[in-house]
């Protein structure tokens, strides 16, 4: 953990907080507590990189939307499901303006939120979506 935050820091030093390795290392810090079951810190940093995407690439990139989709997985870790389906919602709408509704990413992001309906035992909702 220390080794993760001091990487952090050093990317964030000497590259810039806008840089692209700045917030893939946020994102590995998040990933890294989240395994760890330290759900707060999970969010403090993918929703810290989630800003840095959203102020240097837009919400319709592709790195945005993966971390949408990250950030929904902590936010169901945290038992919060009408807050990981907005952002499972808001990464499908990137993937299919980004790549078009018979993409993979696009498939990928409608199975996600099938299995979400499905622990939420929405079923209708689910095979609507199916």
């Amino acid at each position: 953990m220390i080794y993760q935050q001091k990487a952090l820091d050093i990317h964030e030093r000497e590259l810039g907080f806008d840089h692209p390795n700045t917030m893939k290392a946020y994102g590995d810090l998040a990933v890294f507590y989240y395994r760890l079951q330290h759900m707060a810190l999970a969010l403090k940093y993918v929703k810290r990189s989630l800003y840095l995407l959203h102020l240097t690439c837009g919400p319709s990139h592709s790195n945005t939307a993966a971390t949408y989709i990250k950030v929904a997985m902590m936010e169901g870790g945290l038992g919060i499901v009408h807050v990981t389906l907005r952002y499972l919602h808001r990464a499908l709408k990137c993937n299919k303006r980004l790549f078009g509704p018979d993409h993979i990413q696009t498939a990928t992001s409608y199975h996600t939120i099938i299995i979400t309906l499905s622990l939420m035992e929405a079923y209708p909702l689910s095979v609507q979506h199916k």
